[in-house]
């Protein structure tokens, strides 16, 4: 039996998911402007760029343990500021 295109089973999400995914993405971004510079920097460059703690220390000429101490406390107040914004995440299951 030969599947056409249209009948294959899709990994891609729904429309509907992807309008709601592009709702917390900007959520998110909305979020990550109202912190201070040096958590923007941080998360951006370890979790939007995926550098290393070692690359992102050298893109920002700080030591190691403070690109870590300011990625957790950066990643804290993004999340702060989620929730104030009203975004309530569905936990894992």
């Amino acid at each position: 039996m030969i599947e056409t295109f249209a009948s294959m089973p899709s990994n891609d999400p729904c429309p509907e998911r992807i309008a709601e995914l592009g709702e917390v993405e900007e959520q998110l971004y909305q979020s990550l402007r109202k912190l201070k510079r040096s958590y923007q920097e941080v998360i951006i460059l370890r979790k939007i760029k995926e550098l290393s703690i070692h690359e992102t220390a050298e893109v920002l000429d700080w030591d190691e343990s403070k690109v870590k101490n300011t990625l957790f406390r950066g990643l804290a107040a993004l999340k702060q500021e989620m929730v104030k914004g009203g975004y309530e995440h569905e936990p894992i299951k």
